[in-house]
Order: structure tokens, then C-alpha cells, then sequence
């Protein structure tokens, strides 16, 4: 069978790798593999929104799914399950987060109530505010993204696979109603049996070409939530060792000791009209609120990124045929559930199944 997948973030990556032993696979990406979203992601691994048990419970197997990953490349740096420190000072933000732990407590998660003295024991340099509301998921973890997409890529190169960096797929061939395969910027057509669309949230002008539409975010339009904020800083090895919720900033370690912040009132104020100067001053403010975090620290900005994420517009993955030979899958939250959907697509795509799991999250599903 001939795959190709459009797109090489985390999801076209770990399709590659979970389908290059059994087919013969090509990956197209415009760009370097793991350099856009994938790259900029803050990139939590998580479970943590009990509000719909059915997805819950599909991101819990995702967890497991990368546990699995990481298991087989012997537990690798850019994938920690270190676990998640929150905690809440106002209302109603202090109900919200209580009441989250017990609910996802209630699903069976893996999730604690705890003190500032009992956080100090996982997370010594963190100290919440007196009073606060204080929570630990220490079944959560981070990836650091464009290092995750390179290494599945290598093991999917290793069984076969053909990867065309700095490509890009100018249209989907269609004949007689079937999907036949991509035709690049240069005029190469590559010819498919099935065609997979894992282009984030360019895929609605890829699935155009062909008469596919999907329900995402429209991620150019003015003041749209699809595009954030993310800033890494240089190294301070050893100041935090997993994710971090706090009020008005969030951040995570990378593999080589810096931080990733993220604070969603930032996220919020960024779209793709937001200037360089205005990207940059909204992450020295990220790493003013970081020094307020952790007096004395003396982290510079390394990198500060815009990052555009797919948002579904039911905020559900968006997964399954669309057209005969022609393959969608494009979600939010794509680091956490890159290689469980690849485990469940593989599944349709090679043994030609439907796969249950994915029932209710068909592009063809009403929504919003």
C-alpha cells in the first residue's frame, strides 16, 4: 500500500513511524519537520478536563500511548512524565481547581490535593502563596515537541519511509472522485492509495483542492484564538522538574534546563496580525512574571514563538475518511494524542476497520 501524509508535526510524525513497517510511506512537509506548532507547542501531556468522560478516558489511553513511545527509545529526555503542580489564589479559581481534582479523582485519575510544604517535596523551588489552593497530577507529563518529531521520523526512515522536507503539497489529485495523491510545489505528483491530511491548520486549504472542508477555528481571522504565545528561556537546570499552573504563568522545563512559559492572558491577545515588537514584549513580560516566580533568576529569553494550533470547533479531534482514498486527521491537544490516533488510524487504514474508538469523532460529525 502507498501512504502519503501531508504535514510533519507531531501527528504526520507519528502516523510515519506507525506506518512506515507496514507500507510504503512518503511524508511531505513544507517546512523542517517539528518546526511549526509541533516546535512551539507548551506541549502538556495530559487527561486533565473530566467534564466529557468519554474524551477523558481517550486522552488516558493517549498517556499510555506515549509511555509506550517513550519505553521504546529508552525513556528519552524530550519525554518526562514529571508530573503537574497547580494551585489557585482567587475565586472562583480556587472552587474550580478543587473541584476539578475531585471530580477527575472520582474518574479514577490520578490526581492529589496537597499543601505549598507537600509541593516543596516533589517541586523544592515552587512556593505557592500562603492560602492557596494547591494540587498535584503526577501522572501528567510534557514532550519537548520538535525533538519527539525527529526521533519518530529517524525510526519511520529506518523501516522505509521516504520524508521531502521543504515541500509543499500545492493540491490533492483527485480522479473520478477518488484522492490519487498530492501533486508538490514543484509539480511532482505523488501517487497514493491513501492520501492523509495531518496538516494542522493549513488543512482546510489543502482539503479544498478537492471539495473537503473541516470545521477548525479560522486561524487568520482577527483577534482568533488559534494562534498563542510560547517562550523558552536559556538554562537554569534544576528549577522545576515538570509542568507548572500557576496563576498568570505557566511553564515546564526543556530538555536542556530552560523553561517553556505560556500565560493565557498573553495567549489570548496573540494572532497572526501581532507584530515581532509586540511577540517580544509580551514575552519579556512572560519572563518578568517568571523572576517574580523565582527571585534572583537569571534566565534570558532564548526563543519566543507564535503558535498556531488546529482548533476543532467542538474542540474534539477530527479524524477518518472525507473523501475515497483520503484520509483526515488534525486535532488540539495533538502532542498529547499524536501516537494514540496513530495507533488507531494505522489500525483502519491497514487492516480496513472501523475502529470504535474513533466513532465519535468523524469530520463528517455535526458541530458547532
Amino acid at each position: 500500500m502507498r501512504i502519503v501524509i501531508v504535514g510533519g508535526g507531531i501527528i504526520g510524525a507519528a502516523l510515519a513511524d506507525r506506518l512506515a513497517p507496514a507500507a510504503e510511506v512518503t511524508l511531505v512537509e513544507q517546512d523542517r519537520p517539528g518546526a511549526a506548532t509541533s516546535g512551539a507547542s507548551y506541549a502538556w501531556l495530559n487527561a486533565n478536563d473530566p467534564a466529557d468522560a468519554r474524551y477523558h478516558s481517550f486522552r488516558v489511553a493517549a498517556l499510555d500511548a506515549w509511555r509506550r513511545v517513550a519505553a521504546g527509545f529508552g525513556d528519552p529526555g524530550w519525554c518526562r512524565f514529571a508530573g503537574n503542580s497547580a494551585w489557585a489564589v482567587a475565586e472562583p479559581e480556587r472552587d474550580e481547581l478543587a473541584g476539578r481534582v475531585a471530580r477527575l479523582r472520582d474518574l479514577g485519575y490520578p490526581a492529589e490535593p496537597t499543601t505549598a510544604a507537600g509541593l516543596r517535596e516533589v517541586e523544592p523551588s515552587l512556593r505557592p502563596p500562603a492560602g492557596a489552593v494547591v494540587a498535584r497530577f503526577p501522572g501528567e507529563g510534557h514532550v519537548h515537541g520538535s525533538a519527539a518529531v525527529e526521533a519518530l521520523l529517524g525510526r519511520a526512515r529506518d523501516a522505509g519511509a521516504r520524508v521531502l522536507t521543504g515541500t509543499a503539497a500545492s493540491r490533492l489529485n483527485v480522479r473520478a472522485d477518488r484522492v490519487t495523491g498530492v501533486r508538490t510545489a514543484t509539480g511532482d505528483d505523488l501517487v497514493a492509495d491513501v492520501t492523509i491530511c495531518a496538516a494542522g491548520w493549513r488543512s482546510p486549504l489543502l482539503l479544498s483542492t478537492a471539495g473537503a472542508g473541516l470545521p477548525l477555528v479560522d486561524a487568520e481571522a482577527p483577534g482568533s484564538s488559534a494562534p498563542g504565545l510560547t517562550a523558552t528561556t536559556t538554562p537554569v537546570p534544576g528549577l522545576v522538574n515538570g509542568v507548572v499552573h500557576s496563576p498568570g504563568l505557566d511553564l515546564r522545563p526543556t530538555p536542556e534546563g530552560g523553561l517553556v512559559l505560556e500565560a493565557a492572558d498573553l495567549d489570548a491577545a496573540t494572532d497572526l496580525a501581532t507584530s515581532r515588537a509586540e511577540l517580544d514584549a509580551r514575552a519579556a513580560e512572560l519572563l518578568d512574571r517568571a523572576r517574580a516566580m523565582f527571585p534572583g533568576l537569571t534566565a534570558r529569553l532564548d526563543r519566543v514563538r507564535r503558535c498556531v494550533r488546529p482548533l476543532p470547533l467542538d474542540g474534539r479531534p477530527l479524524v477518518g475518511p472525507q473523501r475515497p482514498g483520503l484520509y483526515t486527521v488534525v486535532t488540539h491537544s495533538g502532542i498529547t494524542l499524536g501516537p494514540y490516533l496513530a495507533d488507531l488510524v494505522a489500525g483502519e487504514i491497514l487492516g480496513e476497520a472501523a475502529e470504535p474508538a474513533l466513532a465519535p469523532y468523524r469530520p463528517d460529525r455535526p458541530t458547532p
